[in-house]
This record gives structure tokens, C-alpha cells and sequence, in this order.
């Protein structure tokens, strides 16, 4: 609820006008910032999204030696990625020294103007984040900046008991910040990028301690952010990080259960609350890490549905040699070894199919007799590679291979002819839940399979899997909390020391507008310039300036009438400054 100032109504609208009168014209030096980055997965539809990427990949053994790939997470589009805060330590002062981080700003709310740095013969520096090779990072960035700004108030902002004053603020044209709009409606913005100040009153109200600006902004060209010229989103988050947390398999074993405790965190981990205080213990953001998983499927512990149960529930070497003996074969054999059957010139189906066809069975049958046979070929090439010696054994082996992929198979060919699953995704799973099976039968003939005891040494151990760099296609949302100081509220010390480096005419503010809008521009040198309006049939209605101008930004008002006064329509008008040797247009729209 607005705060009234209740001191009778002469009084409350002499301090009302007092309090409007007040200006934020001065230099203020941050003291403190939090800043809140929101991403969120977009639709790739830039130039720039060639290297987009939905999904953070784990990676063996190295990104830059990969034998192994496996997504790790993926996001669609309207999906979180991440929230990221600036560290609470910036909102100090000595944190702020401590990262680099020194802006000091000039406002001039008379002529619409904002300078970075504000105190001459200063140096500026602002946090800011850049992404190179798919790794977005930090950065501590030197900054200028002449940028417009707009406001706007109303005398019920005004908090007697904090002794402040909220002015809706906006910023345009910046190359530094955010754009945003200045709500009229302060307590009650809308639209997606917006902004406030809030001054601080010294004790006798003749001018301000400090200010708090704050905004919220969203990718695109209304905030001129994560936008590629032609103005469509082309931000990137880059993820080279995982969730992870170090005590999982510590508190499992402490509660009883024997695992095998590795060097690196467990990927994919949520922590444990180990001192009682209802937080997770041990969460951290990892780069390499373990696959460990004693849940499986079904969400239930230890329930026997677990991929990695014969190899200590971590994704091993032993493991993957198991997988990759079913995925050779299946390759060999489905996809490489084809028969042209239909007369095309191409091979279309698998000749150890075909075999079974021929001996008269129907082609489901014969791909569940395919996958018998195979699996218990591969199972038994497994056995003797594992060290096995006993031929007996390896047919128990076989056996128990050759019983799961036929089972498994013939359960999801009813999928396949349903148009619910392929066949090369039915084929796959039946590889991968073979694969689990004849690990099992291995260890009960007497083959040690479980080689999660030690890390990867050339011969087996777990796997410690680095996170690849991903490019997410990311619309980002900034949410900005910045504490200023008050340096000097002198309207003199906002100078025109900081000049434009190029002649630019700026978008009108408001457009569209009713009754009157503000045209800034930037000149580079002393010019005889003029501002006019025309309309759409190429007619000039009015000069809003003509004379010599200083370098510098300035600012003229048109109020929406003609050379003689008369109210214009509604409609599209075009403004023209004329600066010297240099003209520009842009065009506004007055609305009635």
C-alpha cells in the first residue's frame, strides 16, 4: 500500500510539492550490488545458434580425447537452465573492492543524461558476464557510458517514516546497461524491463544521502540485449558444470551400506543433510565426477532394477566393455551385414534374419531368434575376455544371455509394430539390458566384474567423466540491486566531460506518445543545428530548435502540434536533426 504523509492538507501539499522539486542531478558511487541472472532454454533461430546444444554431455576420458559420450541433463525450450546470483559479498563495499568492481555514475535528471564514470579523472569497472567456447564466465569489465535516462513520480512515493522518494526510472541508449522503461505507476510496473530509484534524504530534506536503482530486464530489443543485429535472440548460456555433491556414498556407508568411496564427487547428486540444519550438505558445481546410481528406475533402492549393480552401482570400465561387446555386435549384424531382398540395389534386411526367415519363420520370430543367437555369441566372446577358461561356464553365460535378449526383445516388438519404439531403439535397449544380465552371470561363475574400487588405470576402475561445454540457446532475465552513495548532488559536477563519440539521434521517449515526447541526440562538436517534424507526405509541421549547439546530448520536447499551435491527428510523424554535415530520421507515432 502507498504511504501517505498525513499532516493536514495544506501542509501535506506544500511538503508534496517540496518533495516533486527534488532532483537525483549528482555523481553517486555503488556501494553494493546483487545480481540475479535467470535462463531459460529458447527455440535456436539466430545466426549465431550454429553451436546450440539442449543437452550438458558427459564426457570419457577427456573432452579433448572423447571415447564415450552420454547426456548428462537436457532442457527444451521454456526450461530453466539456471538461476545465478552475484555473491552476497558484493554488497559490500570491501567486496566490491576486492573483486575490482568501482562504478560511480553522473545523473542529470534536468537534461535526461547518465555518465559513466561520473567522477572525473576516474576509473570505472562493472561485473558483467561473456561466453567464449561455449563457457560463460564472470567478468570484471572497464566501462564509459553516455547514456539518456527518463523518470517519472508521483507524491505519494514519498516514505516519511525512511525518508525517501521513489521516482519510476528508465535508461535508453546505453552500451553499458540494460534499456528500460520508466513505470508511471512505481509500486505496480508492468511490461518486462522496468526500473526505480529510490532516493534517500539527508535530514533536512535540501538533498540525498544515496539512491538504490533497480530493475528488472529481459533479453530482447526492447532491453537491447541477447539480440544479434537484425534484433533475434542470440544469447548462449554457456554450461560446462554439473550439479554434484561429495557425501552421498559417505552417509550410504555410514547408514550401513558397503560402496566403494571414490576421490570425486557423484554426478548428479542432491547432498545429504548430515548436521540436521534441513540444508543439504556437500552440493557443489563439479566439472569431473562419477556416475553412481543404487536407486535404478524404479526409484527404490537396491531393488535389483539398477544398470550398474555388478560393477558397485558406478558406471565402470568393466561395464562399459560389456556394453560395447552387444552394441559391436548389433552394429555388425543389423546394420552392416544387410541383404537387398526387395531388388532396389540397397541392403534392407539383416542376413541372420533373412537365415530364419528362410527356415520358414515369421519376421518377429526370426529377429528374437537373431538376437538369441547373437547374444549368446557375444556373452561367451565376453566370458574368455574377462579371464574365464571353463567352457562349461561360458555356456551358463551364453545361456543367460541368450534367455535375456530374446525375452527383452520379444516384449518390445509389440511397441515397434505399434509405431511407439523403433527397431533400432528395441535393439538397443535389448543390448543394454543383456549387457546388465551376463555382468550378472559373469560374477556368479566366478568372474570378477566389480572394479569400482579404484579409479580407471589403464585397465578397468571407474570412470571419472568430465562435463562437456554446451551451448544453450538462452533468453536471460536480469534482476539488478545497486546501492549508491552520494558523492556530490551539485547539478555542476554532472559535466559534459565524457563527450559522444559519434554524431546519433536517439528513439523519441515515450513513442508511442500523448501528449509529448523527448528527442535526444548526441553531437561530437559544436554544430548549427535543427530540429524539425515532418509528416508522412514528406510536409514540415514544426521546428522544435534552430541555433548552435555545444558537443554533447541534448534533449528537445515536442508536444504533439503543428507551427501554429494546432493539435496534430494521431499517426506517424518523422523527426529530423540536422547537425553540420550530418542528418538523421527516426520516426514516432502520437496516439490520441
Amino acid at each position: 500500500m502507498k504511504k501517505q504523509l498525513l499532516l493536514g492538507i495544506g501542509l501535506t501539499l506544500t511538503l508534496s510539492t517540496f518533495l516533486q522539486a527534488q532532483s537525483f542531478t549528482g555523481s553517486y558511487q555503488m556501494v553494493g550490488v546483487k545480481v540475479s541472472y535467470t535462463n531459460v532454454a529458447r527455440v535456436a533461430e539466430s545466426a549465431d545458434d550454429s553451436l546450440d546444444s539442449y543437452f550438458l554431455m558427459g564426457i570419457w576420458p577427456s573432452n579433448a580425447a572423447p571415447l564415450l559420450s552420454a547426456p548428462l541433463a537436457g532442457w527444451a525450450p521454456g526450461d530453466t537452465i539456471a538461476v545465478v546470483e552475484t555473491p552476497d559479498i558484493l554488497l559490500i563495499e570491501a567486496g566490491l573492492a576486492g573483486a575490482g568492481i568501482n562504478l560511480n555514475v553522473g545523473l542529470n535528471q534536468e537534461s535526461g543524461v547518465l555518465l559513466i564514470p561520473g567522477i572525473e579523472g576516474s576509473t570505472t569497472t562493472y561485473p558483467t558476464t561473456d561466453t567464449e567456447d561455449c563457457s560463460t564466465f564472470a567478468v570484471i569489465a572497464p566501462v564509459t557510458d553516455n547514456a539518456g535516462i527518463s523518470y517519472s513520480s508521483n507524491s505519494n512515493s514519498y516514505d516519511s517514516e525512511e525518508g525517501t522518494f521513489t521516482w519510476g526510472f528508465g535508461i535508453s541508449e546505453s552500451t553499458v546497461f540494460d534499456w528500460f522503461d520508466a513505470p508511471e505507476e512505481w509500486d505496480e510496473p508492468d511490461g518486462d524491463n522496468y526500473g526505480l530509484l529510490i532516493g534517500y534524504f539527508n535530514e533536512d530534506n535540501t538533498g540525498l544521502d544515496g539512491a538504490d536503482v533497480i530493475w528488472h530486464a529481459v533479453d530482447g530489443q526492447d532491453s537491447d540485449s541477447g539480440i544479434d543485429d537484425a534484433g533475434i535472440l542470440n544469447r548462449h548460456l554457456g554450461v560446462t558444470l554439473a550439479p554434484a555433491d561429495t557425501v552421498t556414498v559417505a552417509a550410504l556407508n555410514a547408514a550401513g551400506m558397503s560402496f566403494n568411496v571414490g576421490t570425486h564427487p557423484i554426478l548428479g547428486g542432491t547432498g545429504v543433510d548430515l548436521d540436521g540444519d534441513g540444508e543439504n550438505d556437500g552440493v557443489v558445481n563439479t566439472d569431473w565426477g562419477y556416475l553412481f546410481d543404487p536407486i535404478g528406475d524404479d526409484g527404490v533402492m537396491l531393488s535389483g532394477d539398477e544398470a550398474y549393480q555388478f560393477t558397485g552401482y558406478y558406471l565402470t570400465y568393466n561395464f562399459i566393455a560389456a556394453a560395447n561387446v552387444f552394441a559391436d555386435i548389433i552394429t555388425a549384424e543389423f546394420v552392416d551385414n544387410l541383404v537387398d531382398t526387395d531388388g532396389d540395389g540397397y541392403g534392407d534386411t539383416p542376413n541372420i534374419v533373412l537365415h530364419y526367415v528362410l527356415l520358414g519363420q515369421d519376421e518377429n520370430t526370426a529377429l528374437v531368434s537373431a538376437a538369441d543367437s547373437l547374444a549368446g555369441l557375444a556373452a561367451s566372446n565376453l566370458y574368455y575376455a574377462f579371464g574365464g577358461t571353463d567352457a562349461t561356464m561360458a555356456g551358463i553365460v551364453s545361456a543367460t544371455a541368450s534367455s535375456t535378449a530374446s525375452t527383452t526383445l520379444g516384449a518390445l516388438l509389440p511397441s515397434v509394430g505399434a509405431g511407439t519404439m523403433t527397431l533400432t531403439e528395441a535393439l538397443t535397449a535389448t543390448g543394454q539390458t543383456t549387457a546388465v544380465a551376463t555382468l550378472g552371470a559373469l560374477g556368479a561363475v566366478g568372474i570378477t566384474v566389480d572394479d569400482s574400487d579404484h579409479d580407471y588405470d589403464g585397465t578397468n576402475g571407474r570412470l571419472v567423466i568430465q562435463i562437456g561445454n554446451s551451448c544453450v540457446p538462452d533468453i536471460q532475465t536480469r534482476d539488478v540491486y545497486a546501492m549508491f552513495d552520494a558523492v556530490d548532488t551539485d547539478a555542476s559536477v554532472v559535466s559534459d566531460d565524457i563527450l559522444p563519440v559519434k554524431f546519433a539521434v536517439h528513439n523519441n521517449y515515450p513513442n508511442p506518445f500523448n501528449p509529448s515526447t523527448q528527442i535526444s541526440f548526441d553531437l561530437i562538436e559544436n554544430s548549427a543545428t535543427e530540429v524539425s517534424v515532418w509528416n508522412l507526405l514528406g510536409q514540415k509541421i514544426t521546428t522544435l530548435f534552430s541555433g548552435e549547439l555545444n558537443a554533447g546530448r541534448h534533449t528537445v520536447t515536442f508536444n504533439g502540434k503543428d507551427v501554429n499551435g494546432n493539435t496534430l491527428p494521431s499517426g506517424v510523424y518523422i523527426y529530423r536533426v540536422e547537425a553540420g554535415n550530418n542528418v538523421s530520421t527516426k520516426k514516432m507515432m502520437l496516439l490520441k
